[in-house]
C-alpha cells in the first residue's frame, strides 16, 4: 500500500513541480551553507584579532624586558651597586699593581 501511494504521489506531481521542488531544496541547502560559512568566517576573524592582541601584548612586554635588561646592565648602576652592597671602592694609585 505504501509503495503504491508513493508511486501514485510521484505520478500526480508533474515533472515541472519536481524541478521546482528540487530547486527550492537546493536553494535552502545553499542558504544554509552560506550562513554557516559566514559564521565560520566571523569566528575565525574574531580569533585572529584575539591572537594579534596577544602578540602585541607579548611584544610590548618583550620591549619592556629589553629596556629593563639594559638598565640593569648599565655601568653606572653596576658601580653604584658595588659601592653600596659590596662596600667596594676605586683603588688609590698607590694600591694599584701593574703586572707585566
Amino acid at each position: 500500500m505504501m509503495k503504491t501511494s508513493a508511486a501514485l504521489l510521484l505520478w500526480i506531481i508533474s515533472p515541472r513541480q519536481m524541478i521546482i521542488a528540487s530547486l527550492v531544496l537546493a536553494l535552502g541547502i545553499t542558504a544554509f551553507f552560506v550562513s554557516f560559512s559566514s559564521h565560520q568566517t566571523r569566528e575565525l576573524y574574531r580569533n585572529l584579532h584575539i591572537i594579534q592582541k596577544k602578540r602585541d601584548d607579548l611584544d610590548f612586554e618583550y620591549q619592556k624586558l629589553i629596556l629593563e635588561r639594559e638598565a640593569f646592565a648599565d655601568y653606572s648602576r653596576i658601580t653604584d651597586l658595588a659601592k653600596k652592597q659590596l662596600n667596594m671602592r676605586t683603588p688609590m694609585t698607590d694600591e694599584l699593581v701593574v703586572l707585566r
